[in-house]
């Protein structure tokens, strides 16, 4: 059973039981009255009519009273039995009926049991009589009214009750509806892209799509990264893992000393280590954007620790080149040492890598406004204007003939996603001929992982 029929039910039934409740406490509080009727109103319209009674200018007021009300027919006689005014059941005879006053008795009229009930208005010039009758068997009253309300207004109560909780129920899961749409086409293979977009309904299903569109989002990227991983280790590996296939037949067809096997191995170990190295790197760039590894970020002081790196920092080919460090003192920013470390490696490594020989590469840490600056200046190559954008994309390089052969492109890539994960931004300024300046920009508080995290 669906939930919209079982609210629709459960609203159906809380009006029936309501109804009742409610005809039972009307039948309660007025016992007395469903107990008088008919002879109690018959008493009752008698003595408003008589109180009404008036006679002025020299004549009654009849507007006043009413001649036939809640089943009780009223007639009003002179003291000598004549018919003034009133209403009177079909085919009674007065005359044949005396006036008893303030008694209330029985009479036939047409074979059909009647009340009557009459009183004596005494007035200045004479005497009235107000005569009243009503049927023994007459429901007109306070239990017949009831019933015929009931019967009139509880199917309609419920018919709109139904039609009501269907309705609301039916707008309030449509967006649920939606969802469930949405999820099955993706599920299905469908578009990654499609969002809800839930902007009316009740707030619940507001909140819950945008929490379905948020964790949407998130599948659209974990499947993003994982086919870039996908095509850039398939795209990467190709070479040397042709270079390796190679060397082997080579060397089963051709290896015949110890040293020629020993030459292939060696062909085969670099080939290894370059396959290694990329995909380490690609893992690390697919965790970054993925979230899949936590990195704690601890205040630490930024100062001392890129002074370190930039000792410890050996370049595979430094060709000449200086490097000089300007280090503002006491630098304090909330950074993971381990990241932080591959940033200052892999900037200062584009910088020897692309820098010109025997020339210079300017480290400066400082801090601004914006929070901790880190920048990388070398003397080298440069960039082109047309491609300062495509020095952060994986594989791209301004020059693949400059550097260690085994380059895998990523160190760039590697830096952005590093400074992004710090909460940060990476910049590049670059003339062409005369060199480039890497630019990390560091918040002092960026809105990463806790201590509690482990990596």
């Amino acid at each position: 059973m669906s939930i919209k029929l079982r609210m629709t039910l459960w609203f159906t039934l809380m009006v029936l039981l309501l109804a009742a409740m409610v005809l039972v406490f009307v039948l309660v509080i007025n016992a007395n009255a469903v107990t008088d009727d008919p002879a109690g109103r018959l008493v009752k319209v008698v003595m408003k009519n008589s109180d009404r009674l008036e006679f002025e200018h020299g004549r009654f007021e009849w507007d006043d009273v009413d001649a036939y009300s809640r089943g009780v027919y009223s007639a009003f006689y002179n003291d000598s039995g004549e018919l003034l005014n009133g209403a009177e059941p079909e085919g009674f005879d007065s005359a044949a009926l005396s006036f008893e006053p303030n008694v209330v008795r029985g009479t036939d009229i047409s074979g059909k049991a009647y009340y009557v009930y009459d009183v004596h208005v005494d007035m200045d010039f004479s005497g009235i009589w107000v005569r009243g009758l009503i049927p023994a068997d007459d429901r007109s009253g306070l239990m017949h009214t009831i019933l015929i309300l009931t019967a009139t207004l509880l199917p309609a109560l419920i018919v709109l009750s139904v039609a009501g909780g269907w309705l609301i129920a039916k707008l309030s899961f449509r967006p649920l509806e939606k969802i469930v749409s949405a999820a099955n086409d993706i599920s299905d293979g469908g578009d990654l892209t499609r969002r809800l977009n839930i902007k009316h309904g009740p707030s619940e299903m507001k909140r819950l799509g945008s929490s379905f569109d948020r964790m949407f989002a998130r599948l659209e990227e974990s499947f993003n990264v994982e086919r870039q991983f996908a095509s850039d280790a398939s795209h990467e590996l190709r070479t040397p893992v042709t270079i390796i296939l190679a060397q082997c037949d080579r060397s089963k067809r051709k290896d015949k000393t110890r040293e020629d096997f020993l030459a292939s191995i060696g062909v085969i170990e670099e080939q290894g280590k370059h396959m290694s190295e990329l995909v380490q790197q690609l893992l690390g760039l697919t965790r970054l954007q993925h979230g899949t590894d936590r990195y704690p970020m601890r205040e630490g002081d930024l100062s001392g620790f890129t002074e370190s790196c930039c000792g410890e920092f050996v370049p595979a080919d430094c060709r000449g080149i200086e490097l000089e460090t300007d280090i503002a003192p006491d630098v304090s920013a909330r950074f993971n040492s381990a990241l932080m470390s591959r940033v200052i490696y892999n900037l200062l490594q584009n910088a020897y890598k692309y820098g010109k020989e025997g020339g210079h590469i300017w480290l400066k840490l400082s801090r601004t406004d914006e929070g901790a600056v880190l920048s990388v200046k070398d003397d080298g190559i440069g960039i082109a204007p047309e491609d300062l954008d495509k020095v952060w994309q994986r594989f791209w390089q301004a020059d693949a003939s400059r550097g260690d052969e085994g380059s895998s492109g990523l160190g760039l890539s590697m830096v952005r996603e590093i400074a992004l994960f710090h909460s940060g931004r990476a910049e590049v300024e670059s003339v062409p001929g005369q060199g480039s300046t890497f630019r990390i920009i560091l918040p002092f508080r960026p809105t990463g992982p806790t201590e509690s995290q482990s990596p």
